[in-house]
Formats: C-alpha cells, sequence, structure tokens
C-alpha cells in the first residue's frame, strides 16, 4: 500500500473510533501526507512511521488514555512495520445537545 493510501486508511480508522472528534493539522508543522493532487490531514505517513493527529471530543466521558488506546487499536493493524504515534493536539467541546443523543 503507498503512503496516501495509508493515509487515507488510517484516517478512516481514526474517525471511527469513538471519541475522536476529528483530525487535528499539527502544531509548529502541519499534519498530513501528500499524494498526486491529495493531501490527508491529520496523518504523516513516512517509510518508516505513521503519525495520527487526533482531536478528542470533550466531555464525552473517554479518558484520553483510553481515547489513545482505542485509536492505537484500531490503526495498528493497518501501518505494519512503522512505528504508531498517536498525538491528542487539542480537545472539542461536544454541545450539549450532540450528548444527550
Amino acid at each position: 500500500m503507498d503512503e496516501i493510501a495509508l493515509a487515507r486508511a488510517v484516517a478512516e480508522a481514526a474517525l471511527a473510533v469513538h471519541g475522536v472528534s476529528s483530525l487535528g493539522k499539527g502544531t509548529y508543522a502541519e499534519a498530513a501526507t501528500y499524494g498526486a493532487g491529495e493531501k490527508v490531514q491529520g496523518v504523516v505517513v513516512t517509510p518508516s512511521d505513521v503519525r495520527v493527529h487526533v482531536i478528542a471530543a470533550y466531555p464525552d466521558g473517554v479518558p484520553v488514555p483510553l481515547l489513545v488506546e482505542r485509536v492505537r487499536a484500531a490503526v495498528d493493524p493497518l501501518v505494519g512495520d512503522r512505528r504508531l504515534t498517536i498525538v491528542v493536539e487539542d480537545l472539542e467541546g461536544v454541545p450539549e445537545v450532540e450528548r444527550s443523543q
């Protein structure tokens, strides 16, 4: 699987985890993987590493360490021998209406 396809798969898996609000953009440098005419925001894939930047939904009842474990469990099977790093970049408030549904 090429880097952009892996980034797409990782992004999809991370966003499917309960407690992940969105993917982050990076703090000091953009967190993204680039392909031909495409950019996958929030996932950085290199030949040796995969870094996933997530924005956690808050308050959501999911402690941050548990959220990281869940993201790791969802993404780890996709990355092969690459080192996986999960970055919780920020917390995003969830409106009361969404939490009650």
